[in-house]
């Protein structure tokens, strides 16, 4: 697990390591500046050209310290810094002063195109308006000139907090980034902005960042399934009820049920329509199978409930889902039509047995009664709206997928791609975390870890057909890829973060 922080939390665990804990802010620069160094000196050739672009605030400091460091290990290294200087930080005048005395000025109107690598630091993640002027001049000068570039914490030009880019951003094949990922980095747009990201702690404690950190995100697959039992049977694993499929939408269920056996789960039922049994129990002879009219004991025999995917939203939905809501004792895994009807009726949720929620961009809207422009523009706010208005666990999807939870770290998705935007992707998700959440793992742990393993398995199914031949079908395949071979390496309590 790595920490995620918004720019105001980062600011907050700097604040506290140089005041309060006492790490010199000196210090933090120049193992910063190094790490930009570094990873500079990696990306240019023998003998190649490097020219650093500094602003005027702390983020241009560390970059005119990447030059000095740059500069004392021989590399042909220019800077320039662009801004007021009357205006500068103290850390960027000290850094600039160095470099003066050593006899390096400033390079005057330089040639980007003469360069075999640019480093820039000009904002940093405390950019809060729209980029223009010189500063709009030299980010399109940047991206004009086709060099590869190495942004210093994150790319000029992109919101630390959402992702957006402000009028204009430089875009890096490598950002070197410290103590903690930011939001920007992980959410797009900014993540295709950023390259590949290098996290650097340079003097940044664990504990401090936790300490300020609202989000987290997942990095290794290792631990993340409940722990199978030498002695155990198909009770042990949990009873799945899924309420899924109309007429002309077996496949939702079936994509489900799978998931959801697929991910350990003891025993599945489909309740669905009578037309789709000889479907789903000759593609899955697995499944127990029902009828509608089979909801009321099915509610008490099942360990965990999914309700939505290809039902419809009509007046028979509502009924049933209003059944469950009043009747249902188990934890309730909200998903398509299920969260249509609950947006189509205006439905209230208050249930107090567990909620887990599971919209796209365009539910996410309705849900929240609003555009989806105005999702899209923050979606780590949208979810948690989600999460608090309708009392659940909120997993809105997009291809960086959030997981909010009143009172809890919010979740930033990073695996999966593009070849997953498919029809069905998101029942196997639905299926997935509802497997998760049968055989007994606390409700946001089943939600970040489906969500993680999912995206996963998509990228298994990637490397095998390539993003434009992949189906849902191929997602699930390749669930045994992230869950499988491993559980003898599980300890016990692997589902509670």
């Amino acid at each position: 697990m790595k920490y995620v922080l918004k720019n105001q939390e980062m600011q907050d665990t700097d604040y506290e390591t140089i005041h309060q804990i006492g790490i010199p802010g000196l210090v933090l620069m120049e193992r910063a500046s190094k790490a930009v160094a570094d990873c500079a000196m990696r990306h240019v050739r023998e003998n190649g050209r490097i020219l650093v672009i500094a602003g005027i605030g702390n983020n241009g400091g560390d970059a005119l310290a990447a030059a000095r460091i740059l500069l004392e290990e021989d590399n042909r290294t220019d800077y320039m810094v662009v801004g007021n200087l009357e205006k500068a930080s103290e850390d960027l005048k000290l850094q600039m002063q160095i470099l003066q005395n050593l006899g390096y000025e400033p390079a005057e109107d330089p040639d980007f195109k003469n360069y075999d690598l640019l480093v820039e630091g000009i904002f940093g993640v405390g950019l809060s308006r729209e980029v223009g002027g010189v500063y709009r001049d030299v980010i399109e000068r940047i991206n004009q000139s086709e060099r590869p570039v190495i942004a210093v914490d994150i790319p000029s030009g992109i919101s630390g907090n959402t992702g957006k880019v402000m009028g204009c951003a430089v875009k890096a094949v490598e950002t070197v980034t410290f103590g903690g990922y930011k939001r920007g980095h992980l959410l797009y747009p900014g993540r295709e902005y950023c390259g590949k990201v290098t996290l650097e702690k340079i003097g940044f404690h664990d504990q401090t960042i936790e300490k300020y950190a609202s989000g987290f995100t997942l990095e290794e697959p290792e631990g993340l399934m409940p722990p199978r039992l030498s002695y155990s049977n198909k009770g042990t694993y949990g009873k799945i009820l899924m309420i899924t499929g109309n007429e002309t939408m077996s496949g939702a269920a079936a994509f489900a049920g799978e998931a959801a056996l697929r991910m350990g789960a003891g025993l599945v039922k489909i309740l669905s329509d009578a037309s789709n049994r000889p479907i789903l129990q000759s593609r899955l002879p697995e499944i127990l199978f029902g009828e509608r009219g089979d909801l009321e004991k099915s509610l008490d025999w099942c360990d965990c409930i999914l309700f939505g995917p290809g039902l419809g939203a009509g007046d028979e939905t509502k009924e049933m889902l209003e059944y469950v809501l009043k009747h249902g004792t188990k934890p309730l895994i909200l998903d398509a039509d299920g969260l249509n009807t609950i947006s189509r009726y205006q439905m209230e949720i208050d249930y107090p047995y567990g909620v887990i929620m599971t919209p796209h961009l365009m539910e996410g809207a309705r849900l929240l009664s609003k555009e989806i422009d105005e999702v899209k523009a923050d979606i780590c706010q949208a979810a948690e709206e989600i999460a608090s208005r309708y009392h659940a666990i909120a997993v809105l999807k997009d291809a960086a997928t959030i997981v909010a939870k009143n009172q809890d770290k919010l979740y930033i998705n990073q695996s999966g791609n593009h070849g997953m935007a498919s029809g069905g992707s998101g029942d196997v998700l639905a299926g997935m975390i509802t497997g998760l959440a049968g055989t007994g793992c606390d409700l946001y742990d089943a939600a970040v870890r489906g969500v993680y393993l999912h995206g996963l398995a998509g990228d298994a199914a990637m490397r095998e057909k390539g993003p434009y031949s992949m189906i849902a079908s191929d997602i699930l395949h390749h669930i045994k890829d992230v869950t499988g071979g491993k559980n003898e390496s599980i300890l016990p309590g692997a589902c509670s973060h």
